[in-house]
């Protein structure tokens, strides 16, 4: 690991963006490509760890793969038969989609990662499988994990939403193949990221594959085969976050080229918290306008259960906020890459910074004077490091532990934080 020191941006900034492709869009289309009897097209892929990570996985399932990422080529279907070991490195959302896929195949399928992914729990989407017709051999639901297929779906599929809504996003994409001819989703206990949901609806749409919601808990797929064409990746309203973010405590201007208000992600509504901390912001389907305000708003408390990434976005902002803030809805955090919750309380404890933690919430009061002197840990956490340039954009320089856990990610970064400085 290579430390860096995060600089400040003392001036206001205007910039035109393009944001990196949508991983959550990125990966879903993959795992939809290695599902489909035929050619898919992606562009606009991100160049990050993650979307590496996948590719190799389909490759080793089979799945042919050529071009860059302005423009891929994916031709499924995945090898069904046969065992095989897969890497998902660091990527939770990869694995869970992986997990899914290899629930289809009826050889053994052995996935494994990192060891920050390894204390990742599973076992909402692995309790589904052995309930259906699957053998999943794992120590306490997490990796390594070997999965022997195939999955036998029944009309009815229940499973525990509370915890991340990636196991349920991998249920959704295998549906149409499941073996059932209408599979009925069923989400018990209190559903987190919703919008993650809709995101994936949508792109099974676009696939030829609808999802249904029947009730509010209750998601309706139909048998079907996935068609093949042609997919453009929108930017990534997780990474927009950060420039919102950074234009609204700079009293600076950002133009989003290539996301707008026709995006299904949930992050996309972090502009509207914007907002209400005085903002402007201009809006059309594939375009976003943001103006900081010259005095920040008060916002004293804001529920981000619909978005858990963003949500330490607005933390790392918390410090800097007038009148403080309290977030709540955020016991999801707790199942990251790191606590997304006790790890940043932790780290500002260490810089002085004051704040209060429950399980779902975290509280902060504006913070005046110096930091202490500390190298920020930022746990493999590519979220970490990405939010806290933010804190650190208004306060001093702030030295992190790892540069590089960014290109999880956003491998450019800090390339992009950077040239802010020059207005």
């Amino acid at each position: 690991m290579s430390q860096y020191v995060i600089p400040t941006l003392p001036n206001p900034f205007n910039v035109r963006m393009a944001l990196p492709g949508s991983k959550s869009i990125a990966l879903r289309q993959l795992a939809i490509a290695a599902l489909c009897q035929g050619k898919t097209r992606i562009k606009g892929l991100p160049p990050c760890d993650d979307i590496d990570a996948m590719l190799d996985c389909l490759s080793k399932l089979g799945v042919a793969i050529d071009g860059d990422y302005a423009e891929m080529t994916v031709s499924g279907p995945m090898n069904f038969h046969g065992d095989i070991k897969l890497d998902a490195r660091m990527s939770g959302a990869s694995t869970r989609l992986l997990i899914g896929l290899a629930s289809l195949r009826h050889g053994r399928t052995t996935i494994d990662g990192h060891p920050s992914l390894r204390v990742r729990t599973n076992t909402p989407l692995f309790d589904v499988l052995r309930t259906h017709g699957c053998r999943v051999d794992s120590n306490d639901g997490t990796l390594p994990a070997v999965i022997h297929g195939n999955l036998n779906a029944p009309d009815t599929i229940q499973i525990d939403g509370s915890l991340s809504s990636q196991y349920i996003t991998a249920l959704m994409v295998i549906a149409p193949l499941s073996g059932s001819d209408s599979l009925r989703i069923e989400i018990t206990g209190e559903l987190v990221s919703r919008p993650y949901l809709n995101i994936t609806a949508n792109e099974m749409k676009k696939r030829g594959c609808p999802v249904t919601w029947a009730n509010p808990t209750t998601l309706l797929i139909h048998a079907g085969q996935y068609s093949g064409g042609e997919i453009t990746v929108e930017g990534d309203a997780t990474a927009a976050t950060y420039f919102a973010g950074l234009a609204t405590l700079h009293n600076s201007h950002i133009e989003v080229s290539n996301l707008g208000n026709a995006s299904e992600q949930g992050d996309y509504e972090f502009f509207s918290i914007m907002e209400a901390l005085g903002a402007k912001v201009t809006r059309s389907t594939t375009q976003t306008k943001i103006q900081g305000p010259k005095t920040l708003s008060a916002l004293p408390e804001i529920d981000m259960t619909a978005m858990p990434d963003a949500a330490l976005t607005l933390l790392a902002m918390g410090p800097l906020l007038a009148g403080g803030i309290k977030i709540t809805g955020l016991s999801s955090l707790h199942h990251k890459e790191c606590d997304r919750l006790e790890c940043p309380a932790r780290e500002f404890a260490a810089l002085g910074v004051d704040c209060e933690t429950t399980y779902e919430s975290i509280s902060f009061q504006p913070h005046r004077g110096e930091l202490k002197d500390h190298i920020l840990n930022t746990y493999h956490d590519h979220r970490m490091a990405m939010a806290f340039s933010l804190f650190a954009s208004c306060t001093q320089p702030l030295p992190i532990d790892d540069k590089a856990v960014v290109a999880k990610t956003f491998p450019n970064y800090w390339d992009t934080y950077s040239s802010l400085q020059q207005g």
